[in-house]
């Protein structure tokens, strides 16, 4: 029996041993694009799903309900502001919620609203989205990585989690009929965000255009600096530091894509796209593709390893169809439920063994250089605008951040029935806000009270961004 075991478990090592390379099919040269362009509209909506697991999916389904539940004056017509959505950007988690609600999402013919509040098909579909993404994915994955031998595999694990993905909701959905969706305006159009290994670019699993990503910034903010009425004027060499410095970097913010590297990707699973954009390292992944015929690989994981809210595909697509000077517009609205950098700061202060940080919160390292470059990105990002250089102006770009943890809570009566055995009767709003805050990144909710937390709390910042979000798109969208 000894040796059955022995042999058994060696087995599953050897087994787990073997790479597992995806092989696309090979575009050929000169084809016409697999999928064609499809019109673009003079005011945009998009909306970023970040990072965050099984928590990230839970808010973000109900941040989208809520959204759904808000009504607009569009033109003529009163619609919900989810409908008026044309594009969603996202990455691990907040990439499972995207692609449940592009797949299982009603046809445009069925409306959201009736009479201002959720039509019955979709109170049903709402329900069971949320229901779904408080799934504990990661007991079913592992049961499949044991009964199919690809136990102590990462990059197996991927599949595994899209596998289960499949069999319980996306149904194997492939980019094409993705497309097919997208085509008859039911759904939004979708980027999934995963990040290559091979040189750390951002890669967005997508049936846009390549060429849709191709905002020049450098171009603009060269023409910027040689304008000979600028308050600090920039001189020949100092242009050419600029241009170099600026040039080396460019690369980097171009986006890879299948269409870039001539894969045919149409038969590629929704599930594999979503399992490669949350394959965080050493855990999951990452998942390696090849293009038939080829002798590179491509190993591309976790999406926020680059940008963890999704928004950096948003923005350089809105830019490229917003440039300075349109009479175009656009709202982005972010919906963050990445892990908060300090939440965990309260127990490090007490801490005498600061190795423990690494066994409880092992991203953290990754955290500390992405809150630095975050807040380097916001810094630019706002000095350009309040210049008005290069980036449009706030009338015509505006962002709307829906974060988990700026839900304003008012003590024990707020929280949800079933939290309310989980916090003392005197329980503050600062503590509440630490509990949410503190909300693991997993594939799976640990508590009914970690899932209602969540979907209140999205109600709740959905509503103290109302007035914002519903004004800027009523005042974007009437007929002059």
């Amino acid at each position: 029996m000894r040796h059955v075991a022995a042999v058994l478990s060696a087995s599953i090592l050897v087994t787990g041993c073997f790479a597992k390379i995806h092989e696309l099919p090979s575009q050929p040269e000169g084809a016409e694009a697999l999928f064609a362009p499809l019109p673009d509209q003079d005011f945009m909506v998009g909306l970023a799903v970040s990072g965050g697991g099984s928590r990230a999916a839970t808010f973000a389904a109900a941040a989208l309900e809520a959204l759904a539940e808000l009504p607009v004056q569009v033109g003529t017509e009163k619609r919900s502001v989810l409908e008026t959505v044309s594009y969603m950007s996202s990455v691990s988690g907040g990439s499972l919620a995207t692609a449940y609600y592009v797949t299982k999402k009603p046809p445009k013919s069925e409306p959201m609203l009736v009479q201002d509040a959720l039509s019955p098909r979709y109170r049903e579909f709402f329900s069971a989205y949320k229901t779904t993404m408080q799934s504990n994915f990661q007991r079913s994955a592992v049961f499949r990585q044991l009964v199919f031998f690809r136990a102590l595999n990462p990059t197996k694990l991927a599949y595994s989690l899209s596998e289960v993905w499949d069999s319980e909701f996306l149904g194997d959905m492939t980019f094409a009929q993705l497309y097919e969706r997208e085509q008859r305006g039911d759904i939004p159009r979708v980027i999934l965000n995963g990040t290559v290994y091979n040189s750390g670019r951002r890669f967005a699993f997508t049936t846009l255009p390549a060429s849709d990503f191709d905002y020049d910034f450098i171009e603009l903010l060269t023409k910027e600096l040689k304008k000979p009425n600028r308050p600090v004027p920039v001189t020949p060499e100092g242009l050419i530091i600029i241009q170099k410095g600026l040039e080396k970097s460019s690369r980097q913010f171009l986006p890879l894509s299948f269409e870039r590297i001539g894969a045919d990707y149409r038969n590629l699973r929704l599930s594999l796209a979503v399992a490669t954009s949350a394959s965080f390292p050493p855990v999951v992944g990452p998942v390696t593709y090849q293009v038939a015929g080829r002798p590179a690989y491509l190993h591309i994981g976790d999406g926020g390893l680059f940008d963890n809210l999704g928004t950096e595909s948003l923005t350089t697509l809105f830019l490229k169809k917003i440039p300075q000077g349109s009479s175009k517009s656009g709202l982005i609205i972010v919906i963050d439920t990445s892990f908060p950098f300090d939440a965990g700061g309260p127990e490090l202060d007490k801490s005498e063994k600061g190795f423990e940080v690494f066994r409880d919160d092992p991203s953290r390292i990754v955290g500390i250089m992405e809150e630095r470059a975050n807040t380097y990105q916001t810094l630019l990002w706002h000095s350009l605008r309040t210049e008005g250089v290069v980036l449009p102006d706030f009338a015509h770009l505006r962002i709307e951040v829906l974060k988990h943890v700026d839900a304003d809570w008012s003590g024990y009566q707020d929280l949800p029935d079933v939290c309310r055995e989980d916090f003392p009767p005197d329980v503050t709003p600062a503590q509440i806000k630490q509990a949410v805050s503190q909300i693991p990144t997993l594939f799976k909710i640990k508590t009914p009270c970690h899932g209602a937390l969540l979907e209140k709390a999205a109600r709740k910042v959905v509503e103290q961004h109302r007035p914002r979000i519903v004004n800027f798109i009523k005042d974007h969208t009437q007929k002059p």
